[in-house]
């Protein structure tokens, strides 16, 4: 639709949306099929990605617009409505992002980040935008800082992950990693049976092997693998921006689970990232500690186990445009979450008169 010259500059600025919001990250979108558009105004710019639904179409910016300053998003909302109703759009879903300047010191950027996710929202709030039903990218997440010396990425580990890494040959496993678009079938083997066994639902094997092909050869785009006697017994699958490393999808083989070989091969992502002169790993995805409940308690509590700091990144929100088809959207989805939710009720309800029967 529209394009601009001035694209943002993936190694001027830290976290996700170096990545998310780059071009080759655009390359990859358009690989998979789907329409890309860049808007772009004063203090602000934007990769969209168009999506649709049974309400109809709508624009996605992950973790976009990025800003220059808060007070830009006002006018990027306004400006993004405008071409979103030109094109029939019903709504926008967006991630608005204010990125810390590559060479902040880690802890201001974590404080700065932190600060203005919550202006943000603030700001999306009274601009009339409503939390989409679900996050896309996560709202919150983890951010271990590779500015330092590799003892030192080390240290803020806990000594059962340091360990691991510095055993892990005494165990067997043995630690590779390549960005030939090959080595992510080993990934989505393991990413899939992860999912069957823990019961959440992995990206398809054809967007994992469009993201190799797309973002392997450019070096965006990295497996890890560790092995033991040859056999791949764990796998994760990187998306690399000069400054920020994201641990976007990993699996592993559940007969293994003794030999903790995650633990290492988490740890030399980071240590091969900072080796490489990226600033951020980030970690992608926690609960948040004042949601004790959350689902991802668990995987959150491994998260921290290799240091950093908790970061939040606001959430997804949506911007109506065409009103009447984002209430029909959100009447749709009010029915299909009830519905969901009587399933999930009429399974436990059979599930505990099964077992009443059972102890009687």
């Amino acid at each position: 639709m529209r394009s601009t010259p001035a694209r943002p500059d993936s190694t001027s600025s830290l976290g996700p949306s170096s990545m998310l919001q780059s071009e080759p990250w655009e390359r990859f979108q358009t690989d998979l099929g789907r329409t890309t558009h860049r808007l772009h105004g004063p203090g602000w710019d934007a990769l969209v990605v168009e999506e649709r639904s049974r309400a109809g179409r709508i624009w996605y910016a992950p973790y976009g617009p990025v800003l220059q300053h808060p007070a830009a998003l006002p006018d990027a909302l306004e400006a993004l409505r405008e071409a979103a109703r030109a094109e029939s759009v019903g709504w926008l879903r967006v991630e608005p992002q204010l990125p810390a300047p590559a060479q902040t010191p880690f802890g201001d950027a974590v404080q700065r980040q932190n600060a203005t996710a919550a202006s943000l929202v603030a700001l999306l709030r009274a601009h009339g935008a409503r939390p989409a039903p679900r996050d896309i990218q996560p709202a919150h997440t983890r951010w271990v800082d590779l500015t330092r010396p590799p003892e030192a990425i080390l240290k803020a580990m806990t000594g059962t992950n340091r360990n691991l890494w510095r055993r892990h040959r005494d165990k067997g496993l043995t630690l590779s990693s390549s960005s030939h678009p090959s080595a992510a079938d080993t990934v989505i083997e393991l990413l899939h049976r992860t999912a069957g066994r823990k019961g959440f639902t992995a990206q398809t094997s054809e967007y994992l092997r469009t993201a190799a092909r797309s973002l392997g050869p450019p070096g965006s785009c990295t497996a890890y693998l560790s092995s033991v006697d040859g056999t791949v017994v764990s796998a994760l699958l990187t998306y690399d921006s000069p400054t920020t490393r994201i641990f976007a999808h990993s699996g592993m083989d559940a007969a293994v689970r003794k030999l903790r070989p995650n633990q290492p091969l988490i740890a030399q992502a980071l240590l091969d990232a900072a080796a490489q002169g990226q600033s951020v790993g980030d970690l992608f995805g926690i609960a948040p500690l004042s949601r004790p409940d959350h689902p991802w308690t668990g995987f959150s509590a491994f998260k921290r186990s290799f240091g950093g700091a908790d970061v939040a990144l606001g959430g997804t929100w949506d911007v109506p445009v065409g009103r009447a088809r984002y209430a029909a959207y959100r009447g749709m989805r009010r029915a299909r979450d009830g519905a969901v939710q009587l399933r999930a009720r009429a399974r436990t309800a059979v599930s505990e008169a099964r077992g009443s029967r059972a102890s009687n």
